[in-house]
């Protein structure tokens, strides 16, 4: 009995088009799951997992998916498991060699790619297939080529910060891919699957929808698409507004304004009594690390802190004979699972510190969160 290669399926995301969404940029943990979702779906695997190093000879489950992930994430990889024993033994020059390598149990199948993650240290993505109710088909020659490709990709965001791009350029687009997609796009995804469910509902057979149910469903994908066309608008708006002369007070209250559509409250700002002298001492590049780093902290509150207040603090004070800048974002949110071990959301924070000998920390609140990133300013 022959087989023949299935056609590719329409859901499935091009190769050039993850490529495309990790060198436009944008939230490394946004792109992190990306990625290893589409590991999951594209090699029809019950479960994908992201390992990422915790500390010398460590790892842990970073990012889960599938009906697995309450059991791994957040959990080590098994010292003596197949992962484990891969990662024990890699190296820089092993790379090329070890590609991926498949694992076959009783109960499920595994392959796992090998993931060069630069100053993160050596990771590794598995896809997981089958149960012991329900074996599972082998993996291919295509899967693994597939699954290495979806590897690389996973290499090259976590190391995008440290790419060297330019930071003014990088941080402007993100920003601007973070308002498309919190605002206009997420509109428009509504839209669609409203008339998607009409669509089904006039091609199901049976009763057909009636008209006051068309009505409505078209009326409010009008609506939904006038929205979307506001805020895009407004986003353009707020990109004329903008001046290269704007100085670091005035940037901090434009990243305020623009956070509140995402928040759906206005955060608050807390700025030193006279914050002309602020603008005055900060270099430009503590300056411009300043403001995205509380462009980055508004986002994640928005994104995941499900918070009804949110307070942004910037101070500078002398320490000893040093002078530090200090920027605080907290939330009165959900907070940070402490069972998840995630590097990735801080990653662009703390690459931040590290250029003026600073460091970033995530404090536990009750409730919430505070994100507080300082660094030293440089002797006059």
């Amino acid at each position: 009995m022959s087989t023949t290669t299935p056609p590719p399926r329409p859901d499935r995301p091009r190769v050039q088009d993850l490529v495309g969404a990790v060198l436009a940029g944008g939230d490394t943990e946004d792109l992190l799951d990306l990625l290893v979702r589409s590991a999951r779906t594209d090699l029809d695997a019950r479960t994908a997992a992201l390992a990422l190093p915790l500390g010398p000879g460590t790892w842990t489950h970073e990012i889960v998916d599938g009906p697995d992930a309450p059991a791994l994430l957040g959990e080590p990889v098994v010292p003596d498991s197949p992962a484990g024993r891969a990662l024990e033994d890699a190296d820089a020059e092993a790379f090329e060699e070890i590609g991926s390598l498949s694992i076959d149990a009783q109960e499920h199948r595994a392959l796992l790619a090998l993931i060069d993650a630069a100053e993160h240290g050596v990771g590794t993505l598995v896809v997981l297939r089958g149960t012991a109710d329900a074996p599972s088909a082998p993996f291919t020659p295509a899967d693994r080529e597939r699954l290495d490709a979806l590897a690389g990709l996973i290499a090259l965001t976590l190391r995008a910060p440290t790419l060297g791009v330019s930071g003014e350029l990088d941080d402007e687009r993100g920003r601007i891919a973070r308002d498309l997609h919190d605002l206009a796009i997420q509109e428009l995804f509504a839209v669609g699957m409203e008339l998607e469910g009409l669509t089904d509902a006039l091609a199901s057979p049976g009763e057909p929808p009636s008209n006051t149910r068309i009505r409505s469903s078209v009326a409010a994908s009008v609506q939904g698409v006038e929205n979307a066309v506001a805020q895009i608008r407004q986003i353009v708006q707020s990109l004329r507004r903008q001046r290269p002369e704007a100085t670091l007070t005035e940037q901090l209250r434009h990243e305020v304004g623009l956070a509140t559509a995402g928040l759906g409250f206005v955060p608050a700002l807390r700025l030193p009594p006279h914050p002309g002298e602020m603008d005055a001492e900060l270099p430009a590049e503590v300056a411009e690390d300043v403001v995205a780093v509380v462009r980055e902290g508004l986002a994640n509150a928005a994104r995941h802190a499900h918070a009804s207040a949110v307070a942004v603090s910037v101070s500078v004070f002398s320490e000893g004979v040093d002078r530090v800048v200090q920027v605080n974002v907290s939330d009165n949110g959900r907070g940070i699972d402490p069972a998840v071990q995630r590097r990735s959301g801080l990653a662009n924070m703390s690459s931040r510190a590290r250029r003026h000998s600073g460091w970033v920390d995530a404090i536990t609140l009750e409730p919430g969160t505070m994100i507080s990133w300082r660094v030293t300013l440089p002797p006059v």
